[in-house]
Order: structure tokens, then sequence, then C-alpha cells
């Protein structure tokens, strides 16, 4: 069966208020999603164009059929999180100083000497992603404690926190259902590495022949080279056509990272829930 739509249809049917909440956040947050773009003019997309790509990948990793035994909470909250879990890529000043004093840094100062707002903030995203959404949370529709802690959650687990930590991510009961937080972490955090495609860096957004910088440059031609990301049941296939030989290695760097965020993510699903991430290998097909 066709995956297009498919989480948001579901959540249509099943609670149109839940949905109707999703489509005026989503309404507000085009405009917000794009705050990244002055501080980050040289960065990967993080713009709404990536949060539906993510939302397109959750719905193609978990298919139809597991898609139908989510609950309502599990829908809204899956959408939600993918439309904000970078929304703290663009935080404002005033925010960024704000919301810094939520969060955990460690050594990170230790070891990075004198780092600018940008560098803080693209390490940290997830974590200010986090904050932003509790500060905002009336403004973004967020109806209850419940589903606000589970966006939250899911949205920073989309990159390094534990998803085997039960007190991060416990099961949560609402009234819509429960939501199995651990889980919806590891499909968002799948879907957001497996983002890699040409189609990441918008010709709308980007002028990729504008890069200077060595990572830069790299990073869009590693990217560029990436034809198409298709999934299997079984596994996860990307097409190359490499723009010049030089970015092959890149790819098969990058390939082996999908490859290990991919096994944490199927062993996060086995362990903690019910849910299947049926892929279990990521291959290059060369164009």
């Amino acid at each position: 069966m066709n995956t297009d739509f498919y989480l948001e249809r579901r959540l249509k049917q099943g609670a149109p208020e839940l949905h109707q909440r999703a489509v005026d956040s989503v309404f507000i947050l085009q405009g917000m999603l794009e705050n990244f773009l002055p501080r980050f003019p040289d960065f990967t997309d993080h713009s709404l164009l990536h949060s539906m790509d993510v939302l397109d990948y959750c719905n193609r990793l978990l298919g139809t059929e597991q898609i139908d035994r989510l609950s309502m909470a599990e829908c809204y909250v899956l959408i939600m999180a993918c439309y904000l879990h970078d929304i703290g890529m663009g935080v404002n000043q005033k925010d960024y100083e704000e919301l810094s004093r939520g969060i955990d840094f460690g050594d990170y100062f230790e070891k990075h000497a004198n780092p600018d707002a940008s560098e803080v903030i693209r390490s940290f995203h997830h974590e200010y992603s986090g904050l932003f959404i509790r500060k905002y949370a009336e403004l973004l529709e967020l109806p209850t404690e419940e589903l606000l802690f589970a966006t939250i959650q899911v949205s920073r687990g989309h990159r390094k926190t534990d998803l085997f930590d039960t007190e991060e991510y416990p099961l949560v009961q609402t009234e819509y259902g429960p939501i199995r937080t651990a889980a919806l972490g590891a499909v968002i955090r799948l879907a957001d590495e497996i983002d890699v495609g040409a189609d990441r860096n918008s010709e709308l957004l980007f002028d990729s022949s504008a890069r200077k910088k060595r990572e830069d440059i790299e990073a869009f031609g590693t990217h560029e080279s990436i034809r198409h990301v298709e999934i299997l049941p079984d596994r996860l296939v990307l097409h190359v056509k490499p723009k010049t030989p030089e970015f092959l290695p890149l790819v098969v760097g990058l390939n082996e990272k999908i490859r290990q965020t991919l096994d944490y993510c199927r062993r996060v699903t086995e362990q903690r829930s019910e849910l299947r991430i049926t892929q279990e290998s990521s291959e290059i097909v060369l164009l």
C-alpha cells in the first residue's frame, strides 16, 4: 500500500482535532524553520523541506501495517517531532542565551576553546529544539503535558540521546493512547540519518557552487552524489553517481554511519517496543 502521507491520513481519520492542531502548527513553523539560514548559510538544509522528507521516511520505514498499530497519540507526536526536531537550529540570540541555561554541556567548553554561538547550537541543536518546544508549547498548540513531553523527547531523540534510558524515554499514557517514546525516537533518528539524497540541498535555498570551505564542499558534494535513497523491506539502498571520483569514499563513509545508526535503532525498537525496523543493511548501488 502507498505510504505517502499515511501517518497524516490516519491521524486525520482517527483524531481530527489533533490533526488540525498539527496542520495549524506546520503553518506557523514554515517561516520559523528557515531562521537557521542567517546563522548557517552554508549548512545543509534544515528547513520545512527537510522536515517533510524526514516525515516521508518515517512513513516508509514503518509501513502501513505498523502505522495502523500506532495510537493516535503516537501518530501525532511523530508528525510533530518530524517538523520540530531541528527547530533549535534557528534560535535567535535572546533564546540562545536563555535556553543555554537549561542545557548540560558536559565538558564541551573545556574541549572547545571559545566556540561561537553557531558552533554551540550546531552541536546541541537537539537540546535547543527540546527547550524551544517547551517554551513555545502554547503557540505550537501542544494540548497536554503528556503530548508535550513526548514530542520534546522524540524530537531530541533524533541524535545523541540514549534511547535505552527508561526515564528519559518511558512509555507515556495519554487519553489518545500510549506513546512508545523510545521506538518513535529510533524511527525519527534513522529517518533523519538517511535524508542524504541530492534533494536535501534544495536549489531553492542553496547555491552549492558558492561553497568555499572544504568541509562544506565535501558535504554538499556527497549529498549531490547520492541521487536517491530507496527503502526496501529488508534493506536501504543508496543509488550513487559520484559528482567526481573523490566523492565516492565520502559516500562510503556516510553509508557506514547509516549502518551504525540502523543497527542502533533496530536494537532500540526490538528491546523497547513491539515495533520493528525491518531493514537489516544499507548498501550502495553505483549508477
